[in-house]
C-alpha cells in the first residue's frame, strides 16, 4: 500500500454531513471490502478512528468551502488539510502568526502568489498538527517548514519534504480548481523504501452523506 492515499471530492451543503461517510467509502475501497464493514469513531482528541474491517488504518479528514478531503494510511499517523483559495491578507497573517522565515519567504514571492503561498504554509502546519494529534495548539503555526527557493511546484504535484526536527514528512501542492492540499505523516519512511508514496484521487462525483 502507498504511504498515504488521499481522496478529494466536491460537496454541496454542510460538508460535515458527508466527511465521515466519504472516509468510510475510501477506506473500504483501499481494503477492497464492502463499506458496511467499515465504521468511524472519534478518540478523545476528536481524531477520526477507523473501526471494523479498517481497524488499524490511520485516517484524517478535512472539509470546508465546498470540498472534502480524506487521507488513509497503513503505515503512519496521518493528517490532511485542504483550503480553497480566496482573498486573504497573506503577508499580514504570516507576519502575525507564523515564523519570520515563513513571512520572509512569502514576501519574496510575487504579490499575485501571496494568497496561494500563505495557504501553502497554513495547510502544511494544519496537516502536521493533525498527524501529531495536537492540531495547531502549542505553537503549531510556528512549526518550521522546508521553504523551497523556487515555488510554486508544478500544478497538481505533491512533493514530499521532511518536517525539520522530526522524522515526519509533509507534502503540499496547489491543485486545479483553486485548491491547496497538504498531507503529513508522523513517519516519513520513504527513504527506507517502506512505502510507495502518495496516491491522490480527485473524485469526479460528489461526496454523499452516509
Amino acid at each position: 500500500m502507498e504511504w498515504v492515499v488521499v481522496r478529494i471530492a466536491r460537496v454541496t451543503g454542510d460538508p460535515r454531513d458527508r466527511a465521515s461517510g466519504y472516509l468510510v467509502d475510501t477506506a473500504a475501497d483501499v481494503l477492497g471490502v464492502p463499506a458496511g464493514e467499515v465504521a468511524v469513531a472519534r478518540d478523545q482528541t476528536g481524531r477520526p478512528r477507523l473501526t471494523g474491517a479498517a481497524r488499524g488504518l490511520h485516517a484524517s479528514i478535512s472539509h470546508g468551502r465546498g470540498v472534502v478531503a480524506v487521507a488513509v494510511s497503513a503505515v503512519t499517523e496521518v493528517g490532511v488539510d485542504v483550503e480553497r483559495e480566496r482573498a486573504l491578507p497573506g503577508e499580514a497573517l504570516a507576519r502575525r502568526w507564523m515564523t519570520a522565515a515563513d513571512a520572509d519567504w512569502l514576501t519574496d514571492r510575487p504579490a499575485a502568489l501571496h494568497t496561494s503561498a500563505f495557504l501553502w504554509l497554513w495547510t502544511q502546519k494544519e496537516a502536521i498538527g493533525k498527524a501529531r494529534g495536537t492540531g495547531l495548539r502549542g505553537g503549531g503555526l510556528r512549526q518550521p517548514l522546508v521553504l523551497p527557493p523556487v515555488w510554486p511546484d508544478p500544478l497538481g504535484s505533491l512533493p514530499l519534504r521532511p518536517v525539520p526536527g522530526s522524522t515526519a514528512g509533509v507534502a503540499c501542492g496547489v491543485l486545479s480548481g483553486g485548491l491547496v492540499l497538504a498531507v503529513a505523516g508522523q513517519d516519513r519512511l520513504l527513504h527506507d523504501g517502506a512505502a510507495d508514496g502518495i496516491r491522490l484521487i480527485t473524485d469526479p462525483r460528489e461526496a454523499t452523506a452516509p
